[in-house]
């Protein structure tokens, strides 16, 4: 069946995609270009358009509304201004409002529900890639980079990228203005005197769902991206490089964890730096690398066969990320410097990396080197070593037409001499054509190589290839997939459903009726199968989804499924056999949730049916019931509450057990420098509770640099043997820019 689906993959592609000359799409908004001016007037950062160089400018209006009516005229009366000097490029917005603006003071990039205005700057003007900058009317900074590649809205944007650029808001009577200077050294620009960039401007009205732009957005791309974006227009700039050194001292004192050799007071040093190659090609060098600011994982009630996965959070890897993505995921960052099973992260000695494009050519390279470490065996109370391994990847695209492009990847893991331990390595080629705004495919062909199954043959081969059609109405995928049953990407990727062919295929009707209370439907189908490669079934998928969008954007859905999956069989005392079956598993789910960006809002599910309970190997039923809720208290306050509770019976309906989860999540920003927060976490089922605290003060002089003290606590009941008990640290990390 999974090769039934790749047929289908291919055939689509051929039919419904345009010939190559067609695929290189023009701008849907030519007609929307700006001169601005270079003027050797500098300002007074304070939000407030009161110096003459403002009033010198005419203002660009006209923004077009994509939420709530789209193509009406924005509600509100909006004005950007624009000009640029030898080192910085300079926004004015001044925001007319006949209500009360929304305004919340949290962290740098946290949604906040705020009033805001967003930049798109596409430096090179290549519709593929851009620079996206967001400042609330708080005076909130939000940054990332955009490639378009990635798909619509939020999922395009790789938000762990931190520009240093200078801002500042004034919430008046009448409205509030803003501020905003970007240097062009923290830009990656061409290197020519004249410059043509792309670029659209944004307004969010949060009391009314409101989101406006200066080039008009459709309702289905969800915000603003490179291929919609006017001409930016300027003369005689120069840049020259960027150096940032940023050296950074960690003390750390453990106390009371199940092991005492780990109870003790350590200390510690680094060094991270990047520079400027070229115009758009940046290196950066992490040297004894350190992440204890990181927040720490939250629990999870998912049960899986396969190895669940936890997303990066370590800014090192997270920034640029987006350079290494392909179809498969071939490089999974938190391979390195991974925990060891005492509890405590392997250590990473040095990484480094380079990201950028060099013409046609995108590039993405990375190298990181972790330290040979003994650690006492939480388990077996035996001393164990876990060798150093290198790491090394290439990631490289050309570009193809107008968005398309063909790349190639490289991962590769190395043990160091003498060391016995995993080596891998995968290869890979990859295409994605995007043609127009509703078409897309992406498809990757690979071969991996590793110590589990020595040599090569067609079970280390791999490929995956996904369609997408999308617009305001209608959404169609369709995707096919397989991974040989000796590929092993256990120490470098995530990729833990191997040994299968598999398919899939979506169909999503969306109409926006804009009536009776409500603003939007959506009806979607979804069928998948998968296959062992010595063609026996594994899973079956099928599934569909109502759901109605209110026009105060609250949502209810309703979710049924009829799955089977095969798994083992079992004893009637639980025990796992060799044998397997394939199980029935049909459920349905209720979801009712509130309009997000108020200052109180909620969701709340109920979902029931049979389950597959991997972990305690039974086949039975379960009741699962969610409730999260956040509040936004004042301007400075903003409170998560989630709690999961979790009934498991035997499939005679005898009950097994409870399952509960309860995360609770603090943040209070005091101004734009100093932040706090606390994640609290319990877990429970009939072997153990589980406590987790996380707690971390932060006063951040940049965007890069900032004095940290945090407090960490991991606890069990019963006593569990990789349990870290008490921890408390101090971290200073300053940037030098030159």
């Amino acid at each position: 069946m999974g090769r039934f689906f790749a047929l289908i993959t291919g055939v689509l592609v051929f039919v419904l995609l345009p010939a190559t000359a067609a695929a290189q799409q023009t701008s849907a908004s030519q007609g929307y270009r700006v001169h601005i001016r270079k003027i050797e007037a500098g300002i007074h950062v304070d939000g407030r358009l009161d110096e003459p160089v403002w009033k010198e400018i005419e203002p660009l209006t006209g923004f077009t509304q994509t939420q709530p009516n789209e193509g009406a005229p924005v509600s509100e009366r909006s004005e950007a201004r624009m000009f640029y000097d030898g080192n910085n490029i300079y926004f004015g917005f001044t925001f007319y409002d006949s209500g009360k603006p929304t305004y919340r003071l949290v962290t740098r990039d946290t949604a906040s529900g705020s009033d805001s205005v967003d930049i798109l700057i596409d430096t090179f003007h290549d519709r593929r890639t851009a620079y996206m900058f967001s400042l609330t009317a708080a005076g909130v900074q939000w940054d990332g980079m955009v490639d378009e590649a990635r798909g619509g809205g939020f999922r395009a944007t790789d938000w762990s990228w931190d520009g240093i650029w200078y801002s500042a808001t004034s919430v008046q009577e009448w409205g509030w203005s803003a501020e905003i200077v970007i240097p062009f050294k923290s830009l990656r620009i061409s290197p020519a005197a004249s410059q043509e960039w792309g670029i659209n401007l944004g307004r969010e009205i949060m009391r009314k769902n409101e989101f406006s732009y200066w080039v008009p957005v459709p309702r289905f791309e969800e915000g603003m991206k490179p291929s919609r974006t006017g001409v930016l227009t300027l003369e005689d700039v120069k840049v020259g490089r960027n150096l940032e050194l940023i050296p950074f001292l960690r003390t750390a004192n453990r106390s009371g964890g199940a092991q005492p050799e780990l109870n003790q007071f350590t200390g510690s040093g680094g060094l991270d730096a990047r520079y400027g190659l070229r115009a758009n090609l940046t290196a950066n060098l992490a040297l004894n690398a350190d992440f204890g600011e990181t927040e720490a994982d939250e629990f999870t009630s998912e049960i899986s066969r396969f190895e669940i996965f936890f997303p990066e959070k370590r800014k090192f890897f997270t920034e640029g990320a987006s350079y290494f993505n392909t179809p498969l995921d071939l490089f999974f960052t938190r391979r390195i410097g991974a925990p060891l099973p005492d509890g405590e992260p392997q250590r990473i000695l040095q990484g480094g990396k380079i990201t950028g494009k060099a013409g046609p050519w995108t590039i993405g390279a990375l190298e990181a080197l972790t330290q040979a470490a003994d650690y006492l065996d939480p388990s077996t109370r035996a001393w164990q070593r876990a060798p150093g391994a290198f790491f090394g990847v290439l990631r490289v695209q050309h570009d193809l037409w107008q968005k398309s492009a063909v790349g190639f990847m490289s991962v590769n893991r190395r043990q160091g001499p003498g060391e016995v331990g995993q080596n891998e390595s995968t290869h890979a080629v990859d295409l994605s054509i995007l043609s127009g705004p509703h078409l897309r495919w992406n498809s990757q062909a690979m071969v991996n190589l590793n110590d589990a199954y020595p040599g090569v043959n067609g079970q280390h081969l791999g490929w995956q290839s996904e369609f997408v059609y999308d617009s305001n109405q209608f959404m169609f995928e369709v995707a096919g997939k397989f991974l040989g049953r000796e590929v092993d990407l256990s120490h470098t990727g995530y990729e833990p459903q191997t040994d299968r062919w598999s398919g899939q295929m979506k169909v999503q009707y969306k109409p926006f009726i804009n009536r009776w209370g409500m603003r939007q439907l959506f009806f979607q189908a979804v069928y998948g199968e998968s296959n062992g490669t010595r063609g026996e079934l594994e899973e079956v998928p099928a599934g569909g989804q109502f759901r109605v969008q209110f026009k105060n954007f609250w949502n209810a859905q309703v979710d049924c499924w009829f799955d089977r999956a095969r798994f083992y069989e079992f004893t009637p005392h639980l025990q796992r056999l060799a044998g397997t079956r394939v199980y029935p598993i049909p459920g349905y789910q209720l979801q009712m949730s509130t309009n997000d960006w108020r200052n109180l809002a909620f969701s709340l599910i109920y979902a029931t049916g049979k389950m597959i309970q991997y972990n305690e190997n039974f086949y039975g039923f379960n009741k699962t019931l969610q409730v999260k809720a956040t509040a936004r208290l004042g301007r400075h306050l903003r409170s998560e509450l989630s709690a999961v509770h979790i009934d498991e019976s035997l499939s005679n309906r005898v009950h097994y057990q409870y399952r509960r989860f309860l995360i609770s999540r603090w943040t209070y920003q005091f101004n734009h420098k100093l932040r706090a927060r606390i994640l609290a976490q319990y877990g429970s089922d009939r072997h153990a509770h589980n406590l987790s605290v996380n707690s971390l003060v932060a006063y951040d002089f940049t965007a890069r640099s900032a004095l940290y003290v945090g407090y960490n606590r991991q606890r069990q009941s019963p006593l569990n043997p990789v349990d870290l008990g008490n921890q408390v640290f101090v971290k200073l990390s300053y940037l030098f820019a030159f």
